[in-house]
């Protein structure tokens, strides 16, 4: 734009000097020629005077053009390369809506500690069989007993002694009694049934025996009773059989 509006006022410029130089050639001219006449001197001094003013009109209707085109160009320029406007800030993506966070699931309520087995009170040992026999002596009165021997307590029971842990055999001193006092603690609960069969075979051996010779015995021996506690086996013949029992339970709750 700048070179254009230096051109444009050279071009002025130039036609300004050549106007002029037109002008005072026509005057030269008009100075050797004829005298015109008045007619035509006044119309060549209206040409005359009019072409003066014509060229500062020309001088004066350029400048002021070529003026504001030269200011103009700092605009040009801007025109031409506009500052680029700054793009506007891109607005900020919305932050994501936080996921609500999971409701914690309630702690499982603890189960209740169990409580501590309650020791199982140890089994208090077993009376033996002679001690139980003596605290039946002791709370009943009986005849003179005396222990039967291992070899007639064979013969007359026929009890395999294997099967028992222990046993104890009281009969009479005095062969006029039957009374008779027994007790079995068996192994093996299975060989109860075994047990009582050897005491079966001793009552009927002693019922024969007195049969004929004691009627009063007899009948004694034919009264028996065997009871059974546990893997204990207990064998009676006495005419006190019954409080005899009450005292052989009552040893196994003193134990």
């Amino acid at each position: 734009m700048k070179k254009r509006a230096i051109v444009l006022l050279l071009t002025t410029i130039i036609m300004g000097s050549v106007l002029s130089a037109c002008g005072s050639n026509n005057n030269n001219n008009n100075n050797n020629a004829t005298p015109p006449s008045p007619s035509a001197s006044s119309s060549a001094s209206q040409s005359a005077e009019s072409s003066p003013s014509a060229s500062p009109s020309d001088e004066a209707s350029a400048s002021p053009e070529a003026s504001p085109s030269a200011d103009a160009s700092p605009s040009a320029d801007a025109s031409a390369s506009p500052s680029k406007s700054p793009e506007p800030s891109k607005s900020p993506a919305p932050s994501k809506t936080p996921a609500p966070s999971k409701t914690p699931a309630p702690s499982k309520t603890p189960a209740p500690s169990k409580k501590p087995a309650e020791p199982t009170p140890s089994k208090s040992p077993e009376p033996a069989a002679n001690d139980i026999v003596e605290s039946m002596l002791k709370a009943v009165e009986q005849p003179k007993l005396m222990e039967m021997g291992a070899d007639q307590f064979k013969e007359s029971y026929g009890i395999d002694t294997s099967l028992l842990s222990e046993y104890t055999v009281r009969m009479p001193l005095m062969n006029v009694k039957t009374n008779e006092i027994a007790i079995f603690k068996v192994k093996d609960a299975k060989k109860i049934d075994t047990v009582k069969k050897g005491i079966v075979k001793r009552a009927e051996a002693v019922q024969k025996q007195f049969e004929t010779y004691l009627p009063d015995q007899y009948e004694n021996a034919k009264n028996y009773k065997i009871v059974v506690k546990g893997n204990y086996v207990l064998f009676l013949i006495s005419e006190s059989a019954s409080d005899l029992e009450k005292a052989f339970t009552a040893a196994f709750d003193k134990k």
